[in-house]
């Protein structure tokens, strides 16, 4: 991500959409507009460009499509992506970024996309309002401090146990800190540091990305999913998803 992002004049919103898993094309010739790319949380892609270069991203990625290039795309693992296409003075390599919390940046994605589908006359201004939050975005993750690899190591064992066990009721982040021999607040405050999120936040996110797994499955009722999950009632386990996914786990399943 190069400084001309910093003074980026987006002249026109050409596309803003989501591509479901198996819909998008494999080959793209002489890309007629940029695009910033969402992965999925269960995408992985290799971008395969016509000079050699090979852009590889992950689950929930934003990556950079620059325009006039041309590639093949290689699905490693299946999964959907948002994406928003556009026009601006802009020359850039592709490249790619994680961010610590994903979850703002896919509502930016999600919102323009939504607006766009709806054919509204304000649906340009909207998707550009995101856009531009998406770029602001990704500029704040990228000034973040560097945390030392010797502080996050301190962390290691609590996030392997919330890895393995996120659907625990019985984990309490005075258990995690516990685990790693430090106070509840300097827990707190590294795993902030390192994540961008708290470990209740963290805890909830893999708890919705597993659910979806189990109801794209179609083998496990919505109720049974959440019990899986570490949901004792449907309803806050409803409440959860629908305020990360945008719907209902009715409405995802179907």
């Amino acid at each position: 991500m190069n400084n001309e992002w910093n003074n980026i004049v987006i002249k026109k919103i050409a596309l803003a959409i989501y591509v479901a898993n198996g819909a998008g094309r494999s080959i793209h010739t002489d890309r007629p507009y940029h695009g910033l790319v969402l992965n999925d949380a269960d995408a992985v892609k290799d971008y395969i460009f016509s000079d050699g270069r090979v852009l590889k991203t992950c689950e929930n990625e934003l990556f950079y499509l620059p325009k006039g290039s041309t590639y093949r795309v290689k699905v490693i693992k299946g999964g959907g992506c948002y994406a928003i296409n556009f026009d601006a003075e802009l020359c850039d390599q592709p490249f790619a970024m994680i961010f610590r919390n994903v979850d703002a940046v896919r509502r930016a994605f999600k919102n323009a996309q939504k607006k766009w589908r709806s054919g509204s006359e304000e649906r340009s201004l909207i998707a550009m309002r995101s856009l531009y939050e998406i770029i602001l975005l990704a500029f704040e993750e990228s000034n973040r401090a560097y945390i030392p690899d010797k502080k996050t190591a301190l962390i290691t064992p609590a996030i392997e146990k919330l890895n393995e066990s996120f659907c625990d009721n019985s984990l309490s982040v005075a258990s995690l800190a516990c685990m790693c021999n430090v106070s509840e607040a300097y827990f707190r405050r590294i795993f902030a540091e390192k994540y961008g999120i708290s470990p209740k936040e963290y805890i909830i996110n893999m708890r919705i990305d597993y659910a979806k797994q189990l109801l794209e499955s179609g083998q496990l009722s919505v109720s049974d999913t959440a019990k899986a999950c570490g949901y004792f009632e449907e309803s806050h386990f409803s409440r959860e998803f629908s305020k990360r996914v945008g719907i209902t786990p009715r409405e995802y399943k179907k």
